[in-house]
């Protein structure tokens, strides 16, 4: 779904009469809704300003119709079932609710929530990255509408910040569960059309066609659009999917803390925990990943380890629990590397920015070349312990 405009910006009449050049609707009214306008054009079909002729009038809904020439692909016609049948599930102030599903003179539609406000790739583009509260208050909300989601075993699978709305009282949306699948139902649909995600952000693993992407998969994409929104640059670019997916794969971005040097490390570490290949590595469920940000927005770094709930045997809604090690089977314990304080880091910073300046006099630059090497000593003591 791209952005909604307001609107007043958008001729009601011009809209309908473009709409019936395209082949599209040809009327001001479909089934008992009237239509005000058009306001966007997703994958899935047009998106229109309506509201109820009868029931609750004063309420304006998003009505998104699918036109008639795909309604008659039933694969297609099958997705578009799957994301109103989704989205009549959710109930949450994170998510976009869905209020009425129909077919009304041979299209298909979904009457939605109507968010006044633009998607954070609009925002982007007009205001560019983010300043660092607002972004983690935003990261806070699509956690939520995420964990709603997970709880009944609905995996979004096309996080991307198009599909993020941000209303006029701040709050952030979830939107187009088009992809989404249930995790335990019917996966056909998931590899519908091309594959299961915007190249853009999509996980490894789904881009390599993997049918049980579960949860995590959410996570990878959520960490691509905050450091899309972070940086102001996408983790990978370019025109070719093939090509994109394949360094999704293959290929680590650089931190988002070197695109952007106003990215903290702490945010920088989240990011880059979120975008792990393996979804070992990355947050197991919602929960855990909203407690990591929060940890970021009190100026701590993100736990680099797994938590209680995280480790083998306990159970993650959408992941597979793993295997059971054999009674009497030899366990290789690692030791635990601690994470690395952020202060010695911001400390070694200052330090090379000031050096260049002391080292024009002899002896200040000898004493601050060994104190540098000290310091260096330290860090790399403390990765070896």
């Amino acid at each position: 779904m791209t952005a909604p405009k307001s609107h007043s910006q958008v001729s009601p009449q011009s809209d309908l009469t473009a709409a019936a050049q395209d082949g599209h609707l040809k009327a001001r009214r479909l089934g008992h809704y009237e239509l005000l306008s058009k306001i966007g054009q997703g994958a899935m079909g047009a998106i229109y300003l309506a509201h109820h002729v009868s029931q609750n009038p004063e309420r304006k809904v998003a009505l998104k119709v699918l036109p008639r020439e795909l309604a008659r692909d039933e694969e297609f016609l099958e997705r578009f079932r799957r994301e109103a049948r989704a989205a009549l599930k959710l109930r949450h102030p994170n998510i976009c609710s869905a209020y009425d599903i129909g077919v009304a003179e041979g299209y298909h539609f979904i009457a939605m929530e109507y968010v006044d406000g633009p998607d954070l790739d609009t925002v982007l583009s007009k205001k560019g990255p983010f300043k660092e509260p607002e972004l983690l208050k935003i990261a806070l909300d699509i956690c939520a509408a995420l964990e709603a989601a997970h709880d009944m075993n609905i995996v979004h699978r096309d996080i991307k910040p198009s599909n993020v709305l941000v209303g006029s009282d701040g709050i952030s949306k979830l939107i187009d569960m088009g992809l989404s699948s249930a995790a335990q139902g019917d996966r056909r649909v998931t590899i519908a059309g091309f594959a299961v995600g915007t190249p853009y952000y999509i996980s490894p693993e789904q881009a390599r066609g993997t049918l049980d992407a579960d949860n995590r998969a959410d996570f990878y994409s959520l960490g691509a659009t905050l450091y899309h929104l972070a940086t102001g640059h996408l983790p990978f670019s370019g025109t070719n999917p093939v090509v994109i997916m394949s360094q999704h794969i293959k290929e680590t971005p650089p931190a988002p803390h070197e695109r952007n040097p106003a990215v903290s490390r702490r945010l920088s570490a989240l990011i880059t925990k979120m975008m792990a290949k393996d979804p070992k590595r990355r947050h197991q469920n919602a929960r855990d990943l909203r407690a990591d940000i929060e940890r970021v927005q009190r100026g701590e770094m993100p736990l680099l380890q797994l938590s209680a709930e995280q480790k083998p045997g306990s159970a993650t809604p959408g992941v597979a629990p793993p295997p059971v090690r054999p009674a009497g089977t030899a366990t290789k314990v690692l030791p635990a590397h601690p994470p690395l304080d952020e202060r010695i880091l911001e400390k070694m910073d200052e330090l090379l920015a000031f050096l260049p300046q002391v080292w024009r006099v002899p002896f200040v630059a000898a004493t601050a070349t060994i104190l540098l090497l000290l310091l260096l000593a330290l860090v790399i003591s403390l990765f070896r312990r």
